[in-house]
């Protein structure tokens, strides 16, 4: 069972996030650590903490405006669920939001797997 002490790491990387600390992120997972997301276009996996800190850069850096509006943290079982709600805006297509909703397994500390699904970024008003 995954217990509350896996819960730091999540809310350490939701930190990360809402800084786009790319390295806070890589920090947070460990050496062998793999990444799965299913996007609207396609599924991206990565492996390890700098590629993975490198997806979330690719997603995020390029908004000139960015926020971490929602986020959530909970233990189920052996997992640890995250889900977050993050604003922005792009140059070129103006303000988004998008959520991610996902899993984690958190193992001494570090995450090891994480299987996010993603929303896409979506138009607002």
């Amino acid at each position: 069972m995954a217990a509350t002490t896996s819960v730091p790491v999540a809310e350490q990387f939701l930190a990360a996030l809402s800084e786009r600390d790319y390295h806070g992120i890589a920090s947070c997972f460990t050496r062998t650590a793999k990444l799965r997301v299913l996007v609207p276009s396609a599924l991206r996996e990565e492996d390890g903490p700098q590629a993975i800190a490198d997806r979330f850069r690719f997603w995020y850096a390029g908004l000139d405006e960015f926020e971490l509006r929602e986020a959530e943290v909970d233990v189920l079982a052996d997992r640890v669920r995250l889900r977050y709600r993050l604003r922005g805006h792009d140059p070129e297509d103006g303000p988004v939001v998008s959520e991610q909703e996902g899993y984690a397994t958190v193992e001494a500390g570090e995450i090891s797997a994480l299987n996010l699904v993603c929303s896409g970024w979506r138009p607002t008003a």
